[in-house]
């Protein structure tokens, strides 16, 4: 049995399923708290609908990257671990990030070699890093979130040129690591995270001029599958290098 033949296996799968039931649960358990809740404050019915009914409507477009994300995993990390992963706390790029160190940290130069010459406790080596990594963050937030909120609150009351500039350096710092790496991949690399810029430019510069503050929470679904599209033109096009 080949190594995607595992991750894809019925087991998995079954896992999985039982897994995100579960959590759906929790989530259907706390919706219902949180509407008795609404109720004891009297708040009326027709505005919980209401909010409930916009939730709904605002979760669909945002979704849409994280089904990019899995058909993006799937064909290296079959498609119910990946399901599972992006369905509870991950990102696509974490889940890379961390699949591809395992993946090299096993001795394999990359994700081709893995699924021709890797092994079955390879997989679970992979899953063990992708689980394990990322629970730091929620770890972080049982201990300190309540402090760094209330922290947060107060520096929002006044001016505070120091966090501002502290976010920006961050976010600057963060695409510092992340765009360079990809962008000298290949020619369709760079010119897929141009396409993706002036998506997320044109977007940005729509919801500014004509007042379209929704289109602000959609701009990274709307990248994301227009830099997938515009990669796909470029392969087909020869461009490469």
């Amino acid at each position: 049995m080949d190594l995607l033949s595992i991750l894809n296996s019925k087991p998995l799968y079954l896992l999985v399923g039982i897994s995100l039931a579960i959590i759906f649960g929790m989530c259907i358990f706390f919706c219902k708290r949180a509407i008795k809740r609404a109720g004891e404050l009297n708040i009326g019915k027709d505005k919980i609908k209401s909010v409930i009914r916009t939730s709904i409507i605002f979760s669909i477009v945002p979704s849409v990257s994280i089904i990019i994300g899995l058909i993006t995993l799937a064909p290296i990390l079959g498609v119910p671990w990946p399901w599972f992963r992006l369905s509870v706390v991950g990102s696509l790029p974490y889940e890379l990030m961390a699949a591809d160190l395992s993946v090299k940290g096993a001795g394999f130069e990359g994700f081709e070699d893995f699924l021709s010459h890797g092994t079955p406790e390879v997989i679970g080596a992979i899953m063990f890093v992708m689980s394990i990594a990322i629970m730091a963050g929620m770890i972080f937030n049982i201990v300190a979130l309540k402090r760094v909120h209330t922290g947060v609150l107060k520096a929002g009351e006044k001016d505070t040129p120091f966090v501002d500039l502290a976010l920006s350096v961050l976010v600057v710092g963060m695409m510092s690591v992340f765009v360079p790496v990809q962008s000298v991949k290949s020619n369709i690399h760079l010119l897929t995270i141009i396409v993706s810029m002036l998506i997320t430019v044109i977007c940005s510069k729509i919801a500014t001029k004509y007042k379209v503050t929704w289109l602000n929470d959609f701009t990274m679904s709307f990248a994301l599958v227009g830099a997938m599209a515009a990669s796909v033109i470029f392969t087909n096009m020869g461009i490469g290098g």
